[in-house]
């Protein structure tokens, strides 16, 4: 009994609906309304499997119940009327009737009619429910196609980053593509670099960036956030939930983020191996600088040297004329002997000063040379 369909029918002909009902309650659950507003508001009560429906009735008629159920239940509905006309049949069938049977009915075709309705309706639903679960099938697999190609296109723009800020902001919008947000840590040698989809990473941002720094290496869960911790790159991610108990949330969604958290993961670990890649690269960049430094400052100091030797031996020249200009300049001043001792003496030490400075300034180039050919041995 409980599995019988329900069957409502709707006339405003009291001997009718007692014929119908006869002729049914045997094989069905029957339902009557003697007007189309009856009938509409047990629709929203009752749940019902088909409607046997007058055309002809006080109020709204036949069509206009048929039109309005529609919009809002999916019911057959076998209109039953003494109208049989080709252009009433297709009224019926502009809103949406599934049959037509003349008044008077016959009571074997009546059967025959509900059988054959209910059945078609049956196999629509089960139809629609396998369309139903085969798009759904195919919009996941494109997602996950979708998705995917962001990993792609990561891979893609990464392999072109020139630093490990470039990097971290590559993984952020990697993350925005997928709609999700959060912050990352790329940690190389000589930098740390914190940055969220906005620009360098709050207090917050950077205390949580910690806090994940100090776990293992893994994927964790923070509350409804994820945190990916892959060595030298972190990535804590916003609203992902690693924990999804059952029923706790739409299925969909719920496999959406266990894809998101497979996708990412996938993401950091690629990410790690361009840190890598990053630092080596840094450290050949460093040793050609030093290099390209050594050979400068080894080609400063032997010109710094050629100059400081050519001007040593010009201070030399112009104190040796000097002295001799004086010396010659001795005759004409009337100075006494000790007196041109003492202003050859005075030029004399003087020159010498000069020399030591010189001298001096010779020791540094050297002290300077000795550094850079043992730079050299290094580069």
């Amino acid at each position: 009994m409980e599995n019988r369909s329900r069957i409502l029918l709707v006339d405003d002909d009291e001997l009718t609906l007692h014929m119908l009902t006869a002729t049914l309650e045997q094989d069905y659950e029957i339902l009557h309304a003697t007007d189309g507003e009856r009938a509409l508001a047990l629709t929203t009560t009752q749940a019902v499997d088909l409607v046997l429906l007058d055309v002809e009735m006080p109020g709204i008629d036949g069509y206009e119940v048929c039109r309005r159920l529609k919009e809002t239940a999916d019911v057959p509905v076998i209109f039953h009327s003494a109208r049989t006309s080709i252009d009433e049949r297709l009224q019926g069938y502009r809103v949406g009737g599934d049959d037509y049977l003349a008044k008077p009915f016959d009571p074997a075709e009546l059967s025959a009619k509900i059988v054959r309705v209910l059945q078609q309706h049956a196999t629509r639903r089960e139809l629609s429910g396998q369309l139903d679960e085969a798009m759904n099938a195919v919009l996941s697999t494109a997602d996950m196609m979708g998705e995917a190609g962001v990993v792609l296109e990561f891979q893609r723009d990464a392999n072109q980053c020139k630093s490990h800020a470039a990097l971290a902001q590559a993984i952020l919008a990697a993350l925005a593509r997928w709609a999700w947000d959060g912050c990352v840590r790329v940690r190389g040698r000589q930098r740390v670099v914190n940055l969220n989809a906005r620009g360098e990473c709050t207090a917050l941002e950077a205390t949580l960036l910690d806090h994940l720094q100090t776990q293992s290496r893994g994927i964790h869960a923070l509350g409804p956030h994820t945190g990916f911790v892959y060595g030298e790159v972190l990535v804590f991610v916003r609203n992902l939930a690693m924990n999804r108990p059952e029923g706790s949330m739409d299925r969909a969604e719920s496999e959406r983020m266990g894809r998101a958290i497979d996708n990412i993961a996938l993401l950091v670990e690629g990410a790690l191996s361009l840190v890598t890649a990053l630092d080596a690269g840094a450290t050949a960049r460093d040793l050609d600088e030093i290099r390209k430094l050594v050979t400068m400052t080894r080609d400063a100091l032997t010109d710094i040297q050629a100059r400081s030797h050519a001007q040593r031996m010009e201070v030399q020249q112009l104190a040796q004329r000097l002295n001799e200009q004086v010396e010659a300049s001795f005759l004409h001043l009337g100075l006494t002997a000790s007196q041109e001792d003492q202003v050859s003496g005075i030029i004399r030490e003087h020159g010498e000063d000069v020399l030591k400075a010189l001298d001096q300034g010779r020791e540094l180039q050297d002290y300077l040379q000795r550094i850079v050919q043992k730079l050299g041995q290094y580069v």
